[in-house]
């Protein structure tokens, strides 16, 4: 016949506070590696946005630069100077070479630049014949 052995409860007591103690441990240790992990992400993201900052500021500084030289070739002087350079003499119009037309094709009345044509054509000229298009402005000479 079979021997009745009876497995003490203190033994399984000790089981089961030992597993309970390992999955402890257990829970620890991985907590440990992902707060690790989690450090080292952070820490490369910081590195990543510090560098994109350093290319977005040398980004903005080339940026105001180039704006600068943009705004300084835009001077009048600086146009006259690269259109001689180019071998065209040409220079911006007077305020009495321009001569505003109605949608009729006839120049607005009591303008500079219609009077001074006058006298100089000795009444109307070509360039404010009723043939031109509606709307356009014209560059006396």
């Amino acid at each position: 016949m079979r021997k009745n052995r009876k497995i003490s409860k203190n033994l399984s007591v000790v089981a089961a506070n030992t597993m309970r103690f390992g999955a402890i441990l257990v829970f620890g240790f991985v907590m440990v590696i992902l707060n690790l992990l989690a450090s080292s992400t952070c820490k490369h993201l910081m590195k990543t946005k510090g560098e994109m900052e350093k290319e977005l500021a040398r980004l903005d500084d080339a940026f105001t630069q180039e704006s600068t030289r943009w705004d300084e070739m835009k001077t009048p002087d600086r146009i006259e100077t690269a259109l001689l350079r180019h071998g065209l003499s040409m220079k911006l119009p007077r305020p009495d070479q321009n001569v505003r037309m109605r949608a009729d094709g006839t120049p607005y009345p009591g303008q500079i630049s219609l009077s001074r044509n006058r006298r100089s054509v000795g009444g109307t000229s070509a360039a404010l014949s009723k043939t031109a298009a509606p709307g356009v402005r014209r560059r006396l000479r």
